[in-house]
């Protein structure tokens, strides 16, 4: 008999008031995105699975999960599929007050990575290998998209 034992981890985006503007949703998945594939790399574990939560302001929510083509800990494959979750929900003026990606894990060893013969694949895993090195110099924040740059006070 064989015990099988499911790891998972996961983060979420509470907004300071419901939300109902696409792009700061979309802005949160990119956040969550960011935040698990450091976790992740850091960890030296892949997720299979990712499992999408969003919570609306009369107190419902609304799951979906896939299992991904790959197992990764690719950023850009993370957001990707958060996205395409997200869209598949098809919200119109839906008032968000949060919303959770969580992952299936397994160890990296376990996995079976596709190779890619695209070199831009290659440069994008290579940025991301350089701005974890900088994150575990200088701190969890020094390098991040643009597109969740907050100005300075």
């Amino acid at each position: 008999m064989t015990i099988r034992v499911h790891l998972s981890t996961g983060c979420s985006y509470a907004f300071e008031r419901d939300e109902l503007d696409p792009e700061a949703h979309r802005r949160a998945l990119l956040d969550l995105a960011e935040r698990l594939g450091l976790r992740l790399r850091t960890t030296g574990q892949v997720a299979v699975r990712l499992a999408l939560s969003v919570s609306y302001a009369d107190g419902s929510t609304t799951q979906r999960s896939r299992i991904l083509a790959e197992p990764t800990a690719h950023t850009p494959a993370l957001r990707a599929d958060a996205y395409d979750l997200y869209e598949r929900l098809g919200l119109q003026r839906a008032r968000v007050r949060a919303i959770s990606l969580r992952v299936e894990l397994t160890e990296t060893h376990n996995a079976v990575q596709q190779l890619l013969l695209d070199p831009a694949d290659g440069k994008r895993r290579g940025i991301e290998r350089a701005a974890d090195r900088a994150r575990a110099r200088f701190g969890e924040h020094a390098v991040g998209p643009g597109a969740l740059a907050r100005p300075r006070a």
